[in-house]
C-alpha cells in the first residue's frame, strides 16, 4: 500500500542520513592510505627524514631533537618529509594505517611489535629488511637502525601498515560492488551493481561509475553512468543520468500505476556508506549501506509514491588501488 511505501521511505531516508552524518563527522581526518604526489619520491624523503634523526636519544612522549619516543619519530618524519600529520599513539597508528603483508613492506611503511605489550612499538622501514626506530630499552637506547632479523624483532613482530600509497601507485582507484536491494514490494526489490574508476583531488576521491540495477519492483532494468565524490573511504556521494529498460510499474491489478523515468543528467542520485572495511583475497574490501534515488514521474499525474524513486540496499564492494 501506498502508506507502507511512504513510511519505508521515510525510515530508510532518516536511517541513512543519520548514518551519513556520523560517517562525515568520521571523516574529520583523512584514512591511509593518504594522498601525496609522486610517492616513490615520497618514500625517499621519509627515509632521509628518519635517518637524520638517528642519534637522537630517547624520550618517552618526545617528538623533537631534544629527545623522542617511537612514534614521536613516525610523527615528526611524516610530517617533515611529506607534510602530513599522523596519529601519535602505536596503537592508533596501527588502526589508521592501511594493513599489508610483510613481503608488500616499501620504504617508508610502518612495522609494529608487540613488546613490554600488544603494539608497543612502531618503526619506519628502512627497506632490505632493516628500519629505524626509537628504542626506549637495551644496550642502545634512542633512534638508531635495526634489522628484522634480530631474535628480538623476529620474536616480536607484530605486522605492517602502510600511510601512503605505494611506490607504484598511478593515483588511480577501481572499485566494484554488488547489493541487493530492498524496497517496496516483495522483501527483496531486486539487484544493483557497480564499477568505477577514481582519483583523488584535493583530498576528495572523485569518479566515475557505471552502475546497473534491477528493480523488481518496477520491472525496469535501469543503467546509470554518474560522477561520485568519497569523502575518505566510507562515504561516497554519487548523481548522474540513467538509461531505463522498460515501463515503470509499481503494484498490479488495480493497485497498479504507471510512470515514466525523467531527470536528464540528474535521473539518479544515492549515497553509500561503508562501515565495515576488512581484507578479502589480499584486497580492500567493506560491508555498505546505500539509499537510492530514481527519477520516476506517474504518467496519470499526481503525486509520485516514494516506495517507486527511493530503495536502500547492502552490499560488498571491493577497492583496488594503481
Amino acid at each position: 500500500m501506498p502508506w507502507r511505501a511512504a513510511a519505508f521511505a521515510r525510515a530508510a531516508l532518516l536511517a541513512m542520513a543519520l548514518l551519513a552524518a556520523q560517517s562525515f563527522a568520521s571523516q574529520a581526518f583523512a584514512e591511509a592510505p593518504l594522498a601525496v604526489g609522486a610517492p616513490k619520491a615520497a618514500r625517499g624523503r621519509i627515509l632521509v627524514a628518519a635517518a637524520a634523526f638517528e642519534g637522537v636519544p630517547y624520550r618517552y612522549g618526545g617528538s623533537d631533537r631534544a629527545g623522542m619516543d617511537c612514534s614521536g619519530l613516525v610523527y615528526i618524519v611524516y610530517r617533515e618529509a611529506v607534510s602530513i600529520s599522523v596519529p601519535r599513539t602505536v596503537k592508533t597508528l596501527y588502526l589508521f594505517c592501511e594493513p599489508i603483508q610483510r613481503n608488500e613492506l616499501q620504504i617508508g611503511d610502518l612495522v609494529f611489535f608487540d613488546t613490554d605489550g600488544p603494539l608497543a612499538h612502531v618503526g619506519i622501514y628502512a627497506g632490505e629488511g632493516r628500519f629505524i626506530h626509537a628504542a626506549s630499552e637495551g644496550q642502545t637506547r634512542g633512534v638508531m637502525e635495526s634489522s628484522l632479523s634480530e631474535p628480538t624483532w623476529t620474536r616480536t613482530y607484530a605486522g605492517a601498515g602502510r600511510l601512503i600509497p605505494p611506490a607504484e601507485y598511478l593515483g588511480l582507484v577501481f572499485s566494484a560492488a554488488l547489493a541487493p536491494e530492498l524496497g517496496s514490494g516483495p522483501l527483496l526489490r531486486g539487484v544493483s551493481a557497480s564499477a568505477g574508476l577514481g582519483t583523488r583531488i584535493i583530498g576528495l576521491e572523485v569518479g566515475i561509475e557505471a552502475r546497473p540495477e534491477y528493480d523488481a519492483a518496477l520491472g525496469v532494468l535501469r543503467l546509470p553512468a554518474v560522477l561520485s565524490v568519497s569523502v575518505g573511504k566510507d562515504l561516497r556521494f554519487f548523481a548522474g543520468p540513467a538509461l531505463t529498460l522498460g515501463s515503470p510499474t509499481l503494484g498490479s491489478g488495480s493497485d497498479a500505476r504507471s510512470y515514466r523515468a525523467e531527470g536528464g543528467l540528474l535521473a539518479t542520485a544515492g549515497v553509500v556508506w561503508t562501515p565495515l572495511r576488512f581484507t578479502l583475497a589480499g584486497r580492500d574490501a567493506g560491508l555498505f549501506g546505500q539509499l537510492v534515488y530514481n527519477r520516476y514521474v506517474p504518467k496519470a499525474g499526481g503525486a509520485t509514491d516514494p516506495g517507486a524513486v527511493v530503495s536502500a540496499g547492502l552490499g560488498l564492494s571491493f577497492r583496488w588501488g594503481f
